[in-house]
């Protein structure tokens, strides 16, 4: 099973230079990754906001790719976008994505 996460970067309260959120892939459990060096340095609070699966590596690849591609005006840094995770969600689920659940969730968590 492979993963295209997003991971949603909670803004300081009265901050209004977001929303950002990070359109990634991983092999791994999304949650993994926030402990990845994506803190580091970064004092705002993170949260995997949504994750879709898929069969292979290579889907999961191709749909980051079709992301970011979606996303593109709103790059802000490889792959940081200026745009709320949940219209990020709603493109998935346009393309025909099939969201994690909380089944899936906690399935990964005895792996």
């Amino acid at each position: 099973m492979a993963y295209v996460y997003l991971i949603a970067e909670e803004p300081h309260p009265g901050e209004t230079s977001g929303p950002w959120t990070k359109i990634g892939f991983s092999n791994n459990p999304p949650e993994w990754r926030l402990g990845a060096n994506l803190k580091r340095g970064n004092s705002r609070a993170l949260s995997v906001a949504a994750a879709f699966k898929y069969p292979t590596e290579a889907d999961a690849l191709a749909a980051e790719r079709l992301a970011q591609q979606q996303f593109s005006s709103t790059c802000v840094g490889k792959e940081w976008f200026r745009v709320g995770w949940q219209d990020v969600a709603r493109w998935f689920g346009s393309v025909g994505a099939i969201a994690r659940t909380a089944e899936d969730i906690a399935a990964d968590k005895l792996r």
